[in-house]
């Protein structure tokens, strides 16, 4: 009898055949698109232009500089020499000096090449005399091919082994973008494990829980692919790939969970494979479309921000949220249509039969709901209180850029900062140079000028303006301020508003930053503006409430700003820096901000959009306000606190990077996402919910709501007969 039940609720042999053609011009597409991307990753960019603010004063001075002289001041090489001696002033240049400005000549990007010998800087010798250091301009630059190039020339002298770091702007920003992704591949394989053993745990099956891992390789592949695309047109930074991977792992885990869980509710509930598949789709893969759109506009709002760094983001972060939900609603219902019998059991009908006697069944989710609703103003006001108390430190937020002194100590350029830094107290490593472009500057007005930046608090020295080309004068300033600090940025700015004989623009690493700065903070309104009327748009759409997006919206800011907080006072203060293998550079990342912004934003929306959707689906089924918000927590409580977990895993594994900006990255969202899936939507929103009591439904278009819903409630069957298994399997709802 059993068997012949089932042969009548399998899916048709048509179904099947069209699901594995699918399968297969899926899995064309994905290889297609892997290796589209493996040929586009060699295009990835990976230079000091990726922060720069195009058609800023800082850059179009900069632009002027090179076309005069062929040099591009944002770049250049930094060598630090063990001389094998002790050398003054006017000392010969040692054999290994000499070894390396020859070797510097004879790069073709190298444009001048300046030593203690040529230009009579005693500051570039080291106290003691036993180190000093060569500086060298460049032009135009492929810096990848060009460093690597320059530090096989150096590993092929004997005599320069062990005795040369090399260093400078160009060659940090090429190890920053190397130690970037080879500790992304290191931490993702790590984490790894751990993610593979919490999916067999929240899937129960082998097969199941690869399905997540199957999604993300998916989303990856598709996301590079297009990358490969985006790049003939527009180019993308190298470091665009951390967020893929990550947020591509955590993301087809988010949605594949949600669908899975609701296909394997449906399929115990009623034996049926193809009306398992269609529910879910209808249901939950209603939830993962909205969830999707949200999370991919609010990455694609950072293609706002000129700078490609941050636009490389944007486009790469909306590209592989649009992949994992394609995913979700169209590869994973066909691989369920081919092999949905041998991810779950197979249901009995006397299983059957006792999950729809467990209808009026309640599960600890559903316990903790309306525990927090009996005392909602105490668990509102307690919930608030916590995620007030972690962002507090945000007030005192101070902002940075990344530089040579984000690398560890193993790389050359790190090595170069720390020894110029400390053995080398009146070399200026990263001077603020004035830029004059007047086509007639009388002599007596340039030294004026160079007087008032020499009485300017925190400068040094200040050298003599000289005639560099065209109507273009030049003055390099030494800072006694290292550079981005609070002081160098200060003392830059000082430097800005000076009078001058003609347009004076400062430039150089911290007034390259400054206009960095100025440039997100003038886009950040108008990209938090438009990332919360797509929330708000977005729920309205799904939920058809007024009030019900408008609380999402806020509780998305209470958990950024707690999440702020806590980076400030982790990385800022450095109270995590023992722990996390760091020194606190006493400010935050300022892109890496921008970019936690829109991903929690959006991930926050994400787990809102689950859980309102499914006390929507209660509540057009015909319960009351309570029992709604009761069951839609009931039900989708261990998804998502499931979800959080897996996607806490796997951007969290990014702080064992050795770069403090990818830490930063990392711990913010996961973060982010535990607090929320906790304190935000376990507490704060089962709350609110029962302070707002119907009036969270109302909407313009309400009128005859009942009615409808009773039609719903007569026509549609019961979603509540069986629980999710993996809420009971990760602890976090309840058994029947």
């Amino acid at each position: 009898m059993n068997k012949k039940i089932s042969n009548v609720n399998d899916p048709s042999p048509q179904s099947r055949r069209r699901a594995r053609h699918f399968l297969w011009v899926a899995g064309v597409v994905a290889l297609l698109g892997l290796a589209g991307g493996g040929i586009g990753s060699a295009h990835l960019t990976s230079s000091l232009s990726d922060y720069d603010a195009p058609g800023s004063a800082v850059v179009l001075a900069q632009h002027a500089i090179q076309r005069v002289t062929g040099a591009n001041p944002e770049e250049g090489y930094e060598v630090v020499v063990r001389t094998g001696s002790t050398i003054g002033a006017s000392s010969p240049l040692p054999s290994r000096v000499k070894e390396i400005v020859a070797l510097l000549h004879a790069r073709p990007e190298v444009k001048q090449v300046f030593d203690y010998a040529n230009t009579g800087d005693a500051s570039m010798i080291a106290k003691g005399g036993n180190l000093t250091v060569v500086v060298a301009t460049v032009g135009a630059v492929q810096e990848k091919q060009a460093v690597n190039a320059l530090q096989l020339a150096i590993a092929a002298q004997p005599s320069l082994k062990s005795n040369v770091w090399l260093g400078g702007p160009t060659v940090a920003d090429v190890q920053i973008a190397a130690v970037s992704s080879q500790d992304l591949g290191r931490a993702e394989l790590y984490a790894l494990p751990f993610l593979v053993l919490l999916l067999l745990l929240i899937f129960r099956r082998f097969r199941a829980a690869m399905l997540p891992l199957l999604g993300a390789l998916f989303a990856i592949a598709i996301t590079l692919g297009a990358m490969g695309l985006v790049i003939v047109f527009l180019p993308l930074s190298v470091f665009a790939l951390n967020l893929v991977i990550a947020l591509g792992l955590g993301l087809s885990v988010d949605f594949s969970l949600l669908m899975f869980s609701r296909f394997r509710e449906e399929y115990a509930r009623r034996g049926s494979l193809e009306a398992a598949i269609a529910t879910a789709r209808k249901t939950a893969g209603h939830t993962v479309l909205f969830s999707a759109l949200t999370v991919a506009s609010a990455m694609a709002t950072l293609a706002i921000f000129p700078e490609r760094f941050v636009y490389s983001m944007g486009i790469a972060g909306a590209i592989v949220v649009l992949s994992a939900g394609a995913f979700a609603l169209f590869v994973l219902p066909s691989l369920l249509m081919v092999s949905g019998e041998r991810l779950v059991a197979r249901p009995s009908s006397r299983r059957r039969s006792r999950g729809a006697a467990a209808d009026t069944s309640t599960g600890r989710w559903y316990r903790i709901a309306t525990t927090v609703m009996r005392r909602r103003i105490v668990m509102a006001l307690s919930a608030v209180l916590v995620l007030v108390v972690f962002a507090a430190p945000f007030l005192h937020v101070a902002f940075t850029g990344a530089d040579a002194s984000a690398l560890p100590a193993s790389s050359s350029a790190g090595s170069a900062f720390a020894l110029v830094q400390n053995k080398f107290p009146s070399f200026s490593e990263a001077p603020a140079t004035l830029v004059v472009n007047a086509a007639h500057a009388a002599p007596g007005a340039l030294a004026s000028l160079e007087a008032a930046a020499g009485a300017v608090p925190g400068v040094k020295a200040v050298s003599k303006f000289e005639h560099i080309g065209g109507s273009l004068w030049e003055s390099n300033v030494a800072l006694s301020s290292t550079p981005l600090s609070p002081a160098a940025q200060q003392t830059a700015k000082s430097l800005q508003a000076l009078a001058s004989p003609g347009r004076l623009t400062v430039i150089g690493q911290t007034a390259s930053f400054l206009t960095l700065q100025k440039s997100l903070e003038s886009r950040i309104p108008l990209v938090l503006g438009l990332i919360v009327l797509i929330a708000l748009i977005m729920l309205f759409a799904m939920t058809r409430s007024i009030l019900l997006p408008l609380m999402a919206v806020v509780m998305n800011i209470l958990t950024i700003g707690a999440t702020f907080g806590m980076l400030v006072w982790a990385f800022q203060w450095g109270h995590l820096q023992h722990l996390l293998g760091f020194s606190a550079p006493g400010a935050l990342q300022s892109t890496s901000l921008i970019i936690i912004l829109a991903v929690v934003f959006g991930l926050s929306t994400d787990y809102g959009v689950f859980l309102l959707g499914r006390m929507k689906e209660e509540h057009d089924a015909g319960m009351s306000p309570d029992e709604s918000v009761a069951r839609g927590l009931d039900h989708t409580g261990g998804i998502v606190s499931s979800a959080a977990l897996c996607l806490a895993l796997a951007m969290g594994a990014l702080v064992l990077s050795r770069l403090v900006f990818v830490k930063e990255l990392g711990l913010g969202v996961a973060f982010a996402v535990l607090i929320d899936a906790t304190v935000v939507r376990a507490i704060l929103v089962p709350a609110l919910m029962k302070l707002l009591g119907s009036a969270a439904w109302w909407s313009p278009t309400s009128k005859g709501s009942s009615s409808r819903h009773m039609r719903i409630r007569a026509t549609t069957p019961s979603l509540n007969h069986v629980q999710p298994d993996v809420a009971d399997l990760v602890g976090s709802a309840s058994t029947k």
